[in-house]
């Protein structure tokens, strides 16, 4: 990973950061972030700016948790999956095995 430094904008505020993300665009985060305070603001009364960001950074870690949730219980249900396969292959074998046996036997007496 290699720290870079960037030049971001969030709800008018210029901000520059430094990142280690890889894989994400800073300034992709920044237009998340600015779209959710934006959506955040449009009520009737207006916020303030901190109380807006908190309100913007609880609304971003409901949607991390709710994510993880997700991710987890997609994990449990593939987990799930997994065995129900490898009792139904184990199935099968016996099945196949079972019947090479009886024609293996029939073979035999004939």
């Amino acid at each position: 990973m290699m720290t870079e430094k960037s030049e971001i904008t969030v709800y008018g505020k210029t901000y520059r950061i430094k990142t280690d993300l890889d894989s994400v665009n800073p300034q992709d985060l920044a237009d998340y972030v600015n779209a959710k305070m934006h959506e955040l603001s449009g009520g009737h009364t207006k916020p303030s700016t901190i109380d807006l960001a908190i309100l913007t950074a609880l609304n971003i870690a409901g949607e991390l948790f709710e994510l993880k949730e997700n991710v987890a219980r997609n994990d449990q249900t593939s987990e799930a999956d997994r065995k129900e396969t490898e009792s139904k292959a184990r199935h099968l074998v016996q099945m196949v095995e079972k019947e090479l046996k009886a024609i293996e036997s029939s073979r035999g007496t004939a």
